[in-house]
């Protein structure tokens, strides 16, 4: 719900700040007075397009904020959640701010609790807070979605229509994924003898991405073969072979030290370390002899080896790629000829499953365009007797469902049929819908659907336009009845719709004390001074100039509208 609405030089207004309430809220005023005005701001900072003409003084920018009472709709606080706006309270305070910039461009910001956000986020959560009802609305009731949507809405099917769309999606994705597979498929079959001559020259070679690796440290051997013969033999003779080995003077020093400690048990003790130094050395000798007996290269192997580095370079430079990247191809190249030996059967199961999938979307369909059939009857009952109430006797009211191809919203095509007159079918609103009784229209939907909203706030612009008499008596009891479910703020010239407010704001116009460039004022009108309400409402039904006649003929609709309030709270 609304609670507080704040506007800084926005069009016409300097400063102006208005608190509401549950309930019906009304804003009246001369015509010209700015009423829109105060609604078209709340749009703009729900994520409407601003034009470059709503600065007031082009010099300061444009502050709009707006405090709402979180919704009961977990949806909307998953969404929040989402985008990590969750602050655990019960109150979101929206706050765009708009200025000039140099090139005569607009700078947006836009916070959520004090957070930076996006228009997209604020239009996306806007759509869980507010609904707009106008005269472009009427417009869309035109419109087939429309129909479909508000049906549903109606229905409750949105949670069905949510399930068959998912169904709907993945059918489509799974078709459109088998259509690219079959593409790839047949580019495939031109390439296959290509692919299959790659795999078997790589297979030939039998790759290992450590083989080149070890081929090159194996190259580096023989380039300097007999250095290190010549290193190996010398590391033997040091250590084994030389007439004064290290090995042999380790079994020298042993036996000393073993002969001085039998001597001497003072003597320093090393048997232990000796005996470690002297395994050691034994360790080296053998690594030496078998370092030496592998040095012992014939010239075939050499020759095998270099043969061998030669066919991988060869095959590097034709793929353009390292032994790795030639190995990764070989594995991809094996896939692509499985995949291609197994094209059938991976055919058979893909075709398959979107079979399955295109079933299970239709079945959806089915389902829920049974639901609709049924709901559209109930709807078009609902609607004609609320249309009775708004002084069209005669109205009929249809909701027609009809078949069409499978798509996104199921497979029905909803339209509206309106009949204002006896003898005459009903027939698709852009036909025989007056302006008048479209007006009428949209709000006996309104109220039938209210009951079904999510959105807890409803604001009716003008709706009420080219309407009089009991009638507009009539659109100010279907207005008062959506407030009981729904905080409503409506902008009307009726007094007859108006004296069902429950909350009356004025809008008028004045000079600023400052610049005297004309201000719009906001006035509260209080509901317990009812002296000053009844004078609004004669205003509004005389002119400026306001007869006894007027001010008895307001008296006698506020008591009228007072009255009816008290008869709804008492119904059971």
């Amino acid at each position: 719900m609304l609670t507080c609405l704040t506007i800084r030089n926005y069009k016409l207004i300097d400063r102006l700040e208005c608190e509401f309430n549950p309930g019906l809220a009304v804003l009246t005023g001369e015509t010209g007075a700015g009423k829109s005005i105060v609604l078209n701001a709340l749009a703009v900072l729900l994520g409407a397009p601003p034009g470059r003409d709503i600065f007031r003084d082009r010099q300061r920018p444009v502050i709009i904020s707006a405090v709402f009472t979180q919704p009961d709709n977990p949806a909307f606080r998953h969404q929040l959640e989402e985008l990590g706006l969750a602050d655990g309270g019960e109150e979101l305070i929206l706050r765009r701010q708009l200025a000039l910039n140099r090139r005569d461009g607009i700078s947006n910001r836009v916070y959520l609790n004090d957070q930076p956000t996006t228009n997209q986020t604020v239009s996306t959560l806007a759509e869980s807070l507010v609904e707009f009802v106008d005269q472009h609305q009427q417009q869309q009731l035109r419109r087939p979605g429309q129909a479909l949507k508000l049906l549903d809405t109606f229905g409750a099917l949105e949670s069905a229509g949510s399930r068959y769309r998912e169904l709907f999606q993945t059918w489509r994705r799974r078709e459109q994924e088998l259509a690219q597979w079959q593409q790839e498929l047949a580019e495939e079959a031109r390439q296959m003898d290509y692919h299959l001559h790659q795999l078997a020259r790589l297979n030939q070679l039998e790759l290992d991405p450590e083989e080149e690796k070890r081929l090159l440290e194996r190259q580096r051997q023989f380039q300097q073969l007999g250095r290190l013969q010549e290193l190996a033999r010398e590391a033997e003779r040091l250590n084994y072979t030389g007439d004064d080995a290290l090995l042999d003077n380790c079994y020298r020093l042993q036996e000393t030290m073993l002969e001085l400690g039998r001597r001497d048990p003072a003597a320093p003790r090393f048997e232990e370390a000796l005996t470690t130094v002297i395994d050691t050395l034994q360790d080296l000798h053998q690594e030496c002899a078998d370092y030496l007996e592998r040095l012992e290269i014939d010239e075939q192997t050499i020759e095998e080896t270099e043969a061998r580095l030669a066919a991988l370079e060869q095959l590097k430079r034709r793929f353009a790629t390292d032994v790795e990247g030639l190995v990764r191809l070989r594995e991809e190249l094996k896939i692509k000829v499985e995949n291609w030996e197994n094209r059938d059967h991976e055919e058979a199961r893909r075709k398959e499953e979107v079979s399955r999938l295109h079933e299970a979307a239709v079945q959806a369909a089915q389902d829920l365009s049974r639901k609709r059939r049924r709901q559209a009857r109930i709807l078009g009952d609902e609607v004609t007797r609320a249309l009775r109430d708004l002084h069209l006797p005669k109205a009929r009211f249809r909701v027609e469902v009809s078949d069409t191809d499978l798509g996104q919203n199921g497979a029905d095509r909803v339209t509206f049929l309106f009949s204002a007159n006896p003898g005459e079918a009903p027939a698709p609103l852009d036909r025989v819908a007056s302006g008048g009784e479209l007006s009428r229209l949209l709000l006996a939907l309104k109220t039938v659907v209210a009951g079904r909203y999510r959105v807890p706030t409803l604001i009716f612009d003008e709706v009420d336009t080219g309407l009089g008499g009991p009638t507009a008596a009539a659109v100010g009891r279907k207005l008062a009845a959506i407030a009981g479910r729904h905080q409503v703020l409506s902008v009307t010239h009726l007094p007859q719709v108006a004296a069902f407010a429950e909350h009356h704001f004025v809008v008028t116009k004045a000079n600023h004390p400052k610049d005297r460039k004309t201000v719009i004022n906001l006035e509260y009108l209080h509901p317990g001074n009812e002296s000053r309400i009844i004078q609004e409402l004669a205003r509004m039904g005389s002119g400026a100039r306001i007869s006894r006649q007027a001010e008895e003929l307001a008296r006698k609709l506020r008591a009228e509208a007072l009255e009816q309030a008290t008869r709804n709270l008492e119904a059971p």
